[in-house]
């Protein structure tokens, strides 16, 4: 474990994903390891993460049927939703030296928005980089499933949580193209994105996402 011997510089980590791939298991166990080894850890997810960004998230997730936004609304929404989350919550932890662990971020609307929906990537990246003011993560953990383990995972979560999400109830191609979406962006990142089995044991998965952290956190500290 690396422990904390600085504060100048943060260290912005976010998970990517299809649906129900363990993004969110994973942060709080990552969380939990960095906390105990004495790091300001901030949690977060995107959209979301701020009074603005839970109720877009609301809307773009959750509102279904004759009144649910078009994919031109879903696009510019998730921009607005991480335009506040980066300047209200994540540059200020990073400016103190924290850890940020984001679920999800610009990656997403390029591989759903970008390779799911169609829209043209130089048009994504122009909101991308307006939304984050050109920060990007510097370790990107993608977890791949296929997109059958994610329909099974997902059954079981909405018969659990009794909860409709818009995006999971897209159809297998799209989230077929989705991770084919995911896979281009790991192959044009460099070593920002380091692409993780997201199907096998939770322990195993997560040793492996500490390895390439702490590899992160001693470039930092050099």
């Amino acid at each position: 474990m690396v422990q904390n011997t600085r504060q100048a510089e943060g260290l912005f980590i976010t998970f990517e994903g299809a649906e129900c791939s363990g993004k969110s298991t994973q942060t709080r166990l990552l969380a939990e390891w960095l906390r105990e080894a004495g790091h300001e850890v901030l949690e977060t997810r995107d959209p979301g993460g701020t009074r603005v960004g839970e109720e877009l998230r609301h809307i773009v997730k959750h509102v279904c049927g004759e009144d649910a936004v078009c994919d031109e609304s879903e696009l510019l929404i998730f921009g607005a939703s991480r335009a506040q989350l980066t300047r209200k919550i994540i540059m200020p932890c990073l400016s103190r030296g924290g850890v940020v662990l984001c679920d999800r971020f610009a990656d997403s609307t390029t591989a759903y928005q970008g390779y799911g929906r169609g829209f043209d990537l130089a048009l994504i990246a122009q909101i991308n980089q307006l939304a984050t003011c050109g920060r990007m993560p510097d370790l990107t953990i993608l977890l791949d499933i296929d997109p059958e383990t994610m329909q099974q995972r997902g059954q079981m979560r909405m018969e659990t949580l009794f909860v409709q999400d818009r995006i999971e109830e897209e159809s297998r191609r799209f989230h077929e193209t989705v991770r084919e979406g995911y896979l281009k962006i790991a192959e044009t990142a460099g070593d920002r994105v380091k692409v993780i089995d997201g199907g096998g044991d939770q322990r195993i998965i997560q040793n492996q996402i500490r390895e390439q952290v702490s590899h992160a956190l001693e470039r930092i500290q050099k």
